[in-house]
C-alpha cells in the first residue's frame, strides 16, 4: 500500500526524477489565478485546513511525527490550539459551525472523538480495540449529527451510525453484511450526501431528506476503493480507486454501471491522503511523487473538468478544502521553498 508522506519538514536536496503523472490524453490549461490568505513559517504551518461559515480550524502535525494540536478560531490571524495529542494517527478531520470531529489510532484503539464549540469540551463517542480488527476511520458531520462506520466481527454486520450530538445517543442508519472479499468499507460524508461503500457497492443517501440519491453496484475489476465523492449537480461519482493493473480516478454516472477512467497514476504516484472531491463537473485531487528530488515538486493540485475533459493543476500543493464554492489549499511558497507555506484559495 502507499505510503503517505506529510509535507511538512521535509528537506531532500537530491536533484533527480521530476514530478509526473498521469495520461497523456490530458491537457493542460494556464492555472487559474488563486489568492494568498495567509502565509506561514514552515515550523509553524498547519498540515489540514477547514473553513466552515464561521470558523478556521487547523491541524498541525509535523513530519514523522505522531504528535497532533488542533486549532480553531474566527480569526484566521490568531492561532487558538484546543486539543494536544501524542502518539496517534490523524488521517480524517471534519468540521462544521457544531463541532469539530475526528479519529484517532494508536497501538491500543480506534477513538473517535467530538469537540464541542458551544460547551468547549472534548468527548470520546466511540472506541474499539485495534485487537478486534480493522475499522474504518473516516468521518463526517452534518448538522448537529455525526456519521461513521464500524465493522462488527462478531456479527458479521458492517453498520453506518450516525450520532445526536445534543443528545449524546447513537443510531444504526443503514446496515450491510460484512464480506471480507469486499473490503475496504468507509463513508464520505458531503453536506447532506452521505457516501456508503465498499469494493463492490455504492449507495449515497440524501439525510436531508432520508432518500438514497445514487447508488450502484461495482464491476469485478474494481479490486479497491480508496475514496468517492459524489457530484449532485450532474448525480455523478468520482472514484480513486484500484483495478488489476493500476490506481485510477474514474467517473460513474447513475445511468451506466461502468465505471470510466479518466486518469491513471504513473508508478510511484498516488492520491494523497485518498482524498477526492467532485462538484459542478470538476474533480479535485493532489497528487503525490514518491520520487527522489525536491520535496516541493513531489506534490501539485489537479482540477479536472471532467465534463469537457481539461485540466488545470497548480504545483506545489499537498492540502486541498472544498467550502461553499471555494477551494482553499496549502502550498509551498512560489519560490518552491520549503521553508514557507501558504494558505490560499480559489
Amino acid at each position: 500500500m502507499k505510503k503517505l508522506l506529510a509535507p511538512i519538514l521535509i528537506i531532500t536536496l537530491s536533484i533527480s526524477l521530476l514530478f509526473t503523472s498521469g495520461c497523456s490524453y490530458i491537457t493542460k490549461n494556464e492555472e487559474r489565478e488563486f489568492n494568498v490568505l495567509k502565509s506561514y513559517p514552515e515550523e509553524n504551518a498547519p498540515s489540514q485546513i477547514i473553513k466552515t461559515e464561521k470558523y478556521w480550524t487547523m491541524l498541525f502535525n509535523s513530519y514523522e511525527s505522531q504528535d497532533y494540536s488542533i486549532s480553531v478560531s474566527e480569526n484566521l490571524d490568531v492561532e487558538n490550539i484546543i486539543y494536544n495529542i501524542e502518539n496517534v494517527n490523524i488521517w480524517y478531520f471534519e468540521a462544521n459551525d457544531y463541532a469539530i470531529v475526528w479519529c484517532e489510532k494508536s497501538l491500543e484503539n480506534y477513538t473517535y472523538k467530538i469537540y464541542k464549540f458551544d460547551s468547549k469540551e472534548i468527548e470520546t463517542i466511540f472506541q474499539i480495540s485495534v485487537d478486534i480488527g480493522f475499522q474504518p476511520q473516516n468521518i463526517g458531520i452534518y448538522n448537529n449529527f455525526v456519521y461513521y462506520c464500524t465493522i462488527d466481527y462478531s456479527l458479521q454486520k458492517v453498520n453506518l451510525i450516525e450520532y445526536d450530538i445534543n443528545k449524546k445517543t447513537t443510531n444504526v442508519y443503514y446496515t450491510t453484511d460484512f464480506n471480507e472479499n469486499n473490503q475496504p468499507y468507509s463513508i464520505n460524508l458531503e453536506n447532506e450526501f452521505l457516501s456508503f461503500f465498499s469494493s463492490d457497492q455504492i449507495k449515497v443517501f440524501n439525510i436531508k431528506n432520508n432518500t438514497i440519491s445514487f447508488e450502484s453496484p461495482l464491476s469485478d475489476t474494481i479490486k479497491h476503493i480508496f475514496a468517492i465523492s459524489y457530484d449532485d449537480t450532474n448525480n455523478t461519482c468520482a472514484l480513486y480507486y484500484a483495478d488489476e493493473d493500476s490506481e485510477d480516478i474514474g467517473i460513474l454516472s447513475k445511468d451506466e454501471n461502468t465505471v470510466v477512467s479518466i486518469f491513471t497514476f504513473s508508478e510511484n504516484h498516488y492520491a494523497y491522503q485518498d482524498k477526492i472531491k467532485c462538484k459542478d463537473g470538476h474533480i479535485y485531487w493532489i497528487t503525490q511523487g514518491n520520487v527522489s528530488g525536491y520535496v516541493t515538486d513531489h506534490y501539485k493540485l489537479v482540477n479536472y473538468n471532467y465534463l469537457d475533459n481539461t485540466v488545470t493543476e497548480i504545483d506545489k500543493t499537498f492540502c486541498l478544502h472544498y467550502n461553499d464554492n471555494n477551494l482553499y489549499f496549502l502550498r509551498f511558497n512560489k519560490n518552491g521553498e520549503y521553508t514557507h507555506i501558504n494558505l490560499c484559495s480559489y
